[in-house]
């Protein structure tokens, strides 16, 4: 209990350092915040334009793509607020050398690595795919249950716990290859297939997507369960995979530090 203390301590630490980071540079805080809302702005406009044409894609209405992009910028919002930021800095750390000063701390690093740094900019994100995911259930003309939001909620935790061990992974393999810099173009392509709903894709990869590589728990599962489409069955296997890849990462990363070579050397 002691020790979850020191690392409680130590998280609200983080939240303090990253508010005063943003409240010195307040132009760029709301600079990013304006394109979050622009990059929203977009992608609906591109979905109406799309639905202009259709009255469903793959058997999704254009309310039930409205659900699906609201789910989509919220677990977007989340990865960006907590983790993806401070995960992507891992290579220029492996490659200036300054990794040693983070294995020295008396903290395990891959805390350390993944918390210190918060996205406050994102926090109006968050807000706004409530208020998207909100009135697209009422242009659904729908209430879901608690049960239904409780397993929108699980699975939404599992698969923002998902694509972090993913990411984390990819950055891990800076290890070794110290002069790639931009390896968060892998995780980026992870997230980008999840941006579409997997019904549009053929039976195959529509598998491959849901029980290999899980992408389809990054939007379309969750929204799936909050409109009751997909079983509680279904959280269950998000909470494996969520923990499964979550150890992959831990031990991946204990791998990888032995051969890592430090800037003393």
């Amino acid at each position: 209990m002691r020790r979850l203390g020191f690392y409680w301590r130590l998280y609200k630490a983080f939240i303090r350092a990253s508010f005063v980071r943003e409240m010195e540079f307040r132009a760029n805080f709301w600079a990013k915040m304006l394109y979050n809302a622009l990059w929203l702005g977009f992608f609906l406009a591109t979905l109406k334009i799309i639905f202009r044409h259709t009255d469903s894609i793959a058997g999704w209405s254009e309310s039930e793509a409205l659900m699906l992009a609201a789910t989509l910028y919220f677990i977007d919002a989340l990865i960006s607020t907590l983790f993806y930021f401070g995960l992507s800095d891992l290579p220029t750390l492996v490659r200036q050398g300054t990794l040693d000063f983070v294995l020295f701390k008396p903290v395990d690093s891959q805390f350390w690595l993944s918390l210190r740094r918060i996205n406050l900019d994102q926090l109006g994100s968050l807000v706004v795919a409530v208020l998207l995911g909100v009135y697209a259930l009422f242009q659904l003309d729908y209430t879901p249950s608690l049960l239904n939001v409780a397993l929108y909620f699980g699975m939404v935790l599992t698969g923002v716990l998902i694509f972090y061990s993913f990411h984390f992974m990819m950055m891990t393999l800076s290890i070794w290859l110290v002069r790639v810099e931009n390896l968060w173009v892998l995780s980026d392509v992870f997230a980008q297939i999840g941006r579409f709903p997997t019904d549009v894709f053929d039976r195959v990869l529509r598998r491959v997507f849901t029980y290999v590589l899980p992408v389809a728990f990054l939007a379309t599962i969750p929204t799936q369960a909050l409109l009751g489409k997909a079983s509680a069955g279904f959280l269950w296997f998000a909470v494996a995979w969520a923990v499964g890849f979550f150890v992959m990462g831990r031990v991946f990363w204990k791998f990888a530090l032995r051969s890592y070579t430090s800037a003393s050397s």
